[in-house]
């Protein structure tokens, strides 16, 4: 008999299936001059401009977790869906089962699935997959293969279209893990691919509505529509092969560029659109525009603990009281996107407002806390600095920004040497960079907005508890520990309260101590937060669904075009 959880779950499900479909015929939500008002038909070609090609390559193992890599969606189907209500869903797998311990996982599968070289997809193939991702030597991302698959200690078939996955303690992460891109089945034959395939894209394998077609390595990915796709997602608003013969997915880095194609016709669709150009779509005839929040984090600044001057909390406190954040916000934005105050996105099922309109600026406290900790003096350019004259510096270190950061980083810079005297210096590197510098620890500063389809990775990834050179521990056999954590905490308690959330199953127990994790990184200034995270979408009027490109619940735009018509 399945347990309180499996129940729980499955009534959720049923929920959410009848809103879907007493919802089907309800017009797309947004804004914009008004799409298609015929039904969508096949064919043609959809071309869609978005910021970043995935740096990490074209493995969906690999590179998951960046939202430049979504769009590799397009290939892979998981085994099941998740919701923008973080909801699941069936896909490859027509239903799962849970043991009443959390510990048993069985999924049966569809029988009519078949990887694009016409390898089949069945119960081997998923063994093959798990296995492969839980094995320390497989080239996926090393935070996705030991935070995220380190508790499987068995995938057994069950028959040719049942599996088994055995977990060594509970995990409410983990439906996440499988419906995410790194939960991706790829044909089995794509397990044994080399790492020059990383970044080609050859030799990986899905199951997916189109085919890769052609690499253009930084500028451009072609993929063709796979005709023998009838198994996409409940979540799809349509079942079947793709509606568009071919997908042209163009990367663009400036905003402004993306929305002169767009105009311009050069594109249909375009993916992050500048505030100062929002105008250009949003209720103009012609085009569409939508906006939608993201449950991954908002976008922070964490402060490392263990170089520099930001050991010293009083700094760290004074820094996060030195700017104006929901002024900036305000002015460079236009109110696209909103001042953060928590760690948790407003669009989080865990998100607590108790955290609202605390922490805001405060000059006279931040220039006292600067005093305390001994930063009295000021140099000839007007910077603060200590009884030796050595001058309050923050080396802040990021991958190469996009709009919004790009500006609010500036702005920061700005705000801190004028309300402060703070020397703040950034740096910029592409991603595949960063993680050299930050083993490196030789900055005080790293602005990250965290991934993870599930809260507890999200808090994992940025705050659990590693070592200057990234090392990772476990504990009650979930590993602890993260490489883009920026901060380098390590805190036994913020640990323990990490592993008791990735285990829980209550949700309000999970949310009180995702709220004693916020409070306490809040008051001791480990991160700052900056702003939630919203992404917004525009496109011509030809285009059908177009809030189908935003991948839910991160809601990062992958320009997943299964359910986009054209015509």
């Amino acid at each position: 008999m399945r347990n309180r959880l499996t129940r729980l779950f499955t009534a959720l499900l049923l929920a959410t299936a009848l809103a879907a479909s007493a919802c089907a015929a309800d017009p797309e939500p947004g804004g914009g001059g008004g799409g298609p008002t015929t039904p969508p038909q096949a064919g043609g070609t959809f071309t869609i401009a978005l910021p970043a090609y995935p740096s990490r390559g074209l493995s969906p193992h690999y590179g998951a977790a960046f939202d430049a890599s979504q769009v590799l969606r397009n290939s892979f189907d998981s085994l099941i869906a998740e919701d923008r209500d973080e909801q699941f869903h069936p896909w490859l797998a027509t239903e799962w089962t849970i043991s009443p311990d959390g510990l048993v996982y069985e999924f049966a599968l569809r029988k009519d699935v078949t990887f694009h070289n016409g390898e089949k997809f069945d119960a081997a193939a998923v063994k093959a997959n798990i296995d492969a991702l839980r094995n320390p030597d497989y080239p996926s991302w090393t935070v996705l293969g030991l935070l995220q698959y380190s508790s499987v200690s068995a995938v057994d078939v069950l028959d040719p279209y049942k599996v088994r996955i055995t977990l060594s303690t509970p995990r409410a992460d983990f439906l996440s893990t499988l419906g995410g891109l790194s939960g991706a089945i790829v044909a089995p034959s794509s397990l044994q691919a080399d790492k020059q395939a990383l970044t080609s894209g050859a030799g990986f394998v899905g199951s997916g509505p189109f085919v890769l077609d052609k690499v253009v390595q930084g500028q451009e990915l072609r993929y063709r529509k796979n005709p023998a796709y009838n198994w996409a997602p409940a979540t799809a608003k349509h079942q079947g092969a793709a509606y568009v013969d071919e997908l042209v997915v163009k990367f663009v880095p400036e905003a402004a560029t993306r929305a002169g194609l767009l105009r311009s016709g050069e594109v249909n669709a375009i993916g992050t659109v500048k505030a100062t150009d929002i105008g250009l779509f949003d209720g103009v005839g012609g085009f569409q525009y939508e906006q939608i929040g993201s449950a991954a984090s908002p976008w922070v600044i964490m402060l490392n603990l263990t170089h520099g001057a930001t050991t010293d909390v009083r700094v760290r406190r004074a820094i996060a009281k030195g700017v104006d954040i929901a002024a900036v916000t305000k002015s460079l934005t236009k109110d696209t996107q909103q001042r953060a105050w928590s760690l948790i996105s407003p669009d989080s099922a865990y998100y607590d407002p108790q955290f609202e309109n605390k922490g805001g600026p405060d000059l006279d406290a931040a220039k006292a806390l600067l005093a305390e900790a001994g930063w009295t003096g000021t140099d000839a350019e007007g910077y603060r600095t200590d009884s030796t004259g050595k001058r309050l510096t923050v080396r802040l270190v990021a991958t190469n920004p996009t709009y919004p950061e790009d500006d609010f980083l500036k702005a920061w810079q700005a705000e801190l040497r004028q309300n402060l005297g703070i020397q703040v210096e950034l740096q910029f590197v592409d991603n595949a960079q960063i993680y050299d510098l930050l083993a490196r620890n030789d900055y005080e500063a790293f602005p990250r907005q965290v991934g993870g389809l599930d809260l507890s990775l999200q808090f994992n990834r940025a705050y659990g508890s590693t070592t200057p050179d990234l090392k990772y521990g476990q504990i009650d056999g979930i590993t602890i520990g993260s490489i883009v954590g920026g901060s380098k905490l390590a805190d036994p308690q913020v640990d323990r309260w990490l592993v008791d959330a990735t285990k829980a199953t209550d949700r309000e127990q999970r949310k009180q101590l995702f709220n004693r994790i916020t409070a306490h990184l809040l008051d001791n200034a480990v991160a700052i937060p900056l702003y939630t995270d919203r992404n917004s979408v525009a496109a011509d009027a030809t285009v059908h669904n177009p809030t189908s490109l935003f991948d839910a619940p991160r809601n990062s735009v992958n320009g997943w075009a299964y359910d986009i018509a054209v015509r």
